[in-house]
């Protein structure tokens, strides 16, 4: 046999190598979950690693947020990454869920606030991530559209800039994001979490439904692997993305689609 043949069997042997790249609506800058100079963070890490396991590479596009859907449903992409887990879109196929973000409100210690409600931040400074007034729920809702002094930013680490350095009483944020920039920061305050929310879970959206099933697949072969507990740690320092168990197995091990 000679060695050009041998090596068109090869090829032939593995689809891998024939699989076209993914496009991969992604967000924006939002370290530890993406940081775009290196093109890395734990979202993008896991959603190259699933969408490698799928027989794929991953492109990742960066848009706003708010344009990552509109881009799919117009043919832009061919996953759109950080979708509600309540959404429902009968022209788009959704995946189990993938992330698991947590938001907490975040006090000085010296401060010694006692928050174990959102009407406990009434008579307190408040500065929330953008959008936070219609994601947090009607209690927070209701705090929001009556209360002097409260604000919302998309600059998360001169978000937290400002609780470290007194210059904000209270700040309402995603635990890992806070976790990462008070890490980095030169102001080493003792702080007090709050943890007043549930979780949000957030899917991947698809036009193609064998791609959905396909990620699905490959996230649990990721989630069932300990390459997705040291991904946690390296970038989390603590394993924190448990997702509840009937989205863990009871459903991703139902995979025998048609």
């Amino acid at each position: 046999m000679s060695k050009w043949l041998a090596f068109v069997l090869i090829l032939i042997s593995d689809n891998r190598l024939f699989a076209a790249p993914l496009n991969v609506l992604v967000g924006q800058n939002k370290p530890p979950y993406i940081e775009l100079e290196t093109q890395s963070g734990y979202a993008l890490d896991l959603l190259a690693e699933i969408v490698r396991r799928m027989g794929h590479e991953a492109v990742f596009i960066f848009v706003p947020n708010a344009r990552i859907r509109l881009l799919l449903e117009s043919g832009n992409g061919d996953i759109a990454s950080l979708q509600p887990n309540d959404d429902i879109d009968a022209e788009l196929f959704f995946s189990q869920p993938y992330v698991r973000y947590q938001n907490v409100v975040v006090s000085r210690r010296n401060d010694d606030f006692t928050i174990q409600h959102p009407a406990d931040l009434s008579q307190r400074s408040v500065l929330a991530f953008q959008g936070a007034g219609k994601t947090l729920g009607a209690d927070f809702y209701d705090l929001v559209a009556t209360k002097s002094g409260y604000q919302e930013t998309v600059d998360q680490k001169a978000q937290v800039e400002m609780l470290l350095y007194g210059r904000v009483q209270s700040i309402v944020l995603d635990r890992n994001i806070f976790t990462y920039h008070q890490k980095n920061s030169a102001m080493q305050t003792q702080t007090v979490v709050h943890e007043l929310f549930s979780s949000t879970l957030y899917r991947a959206a698809f036009r193609d439904v064998a791609l959905q099933r396909a990620f699905d697949k490959a996230l649990l072969s990721v989630m069932l692997d300990n390459w997705y507990k040291q991904l946690q740690l390296r970038y989390f320092t603590e394993l924190n993305q448990h997702l509840p168990n009937r989205y863990c197995c009871a459903e991703l091990l139902d995979l025998s689609y048609p």
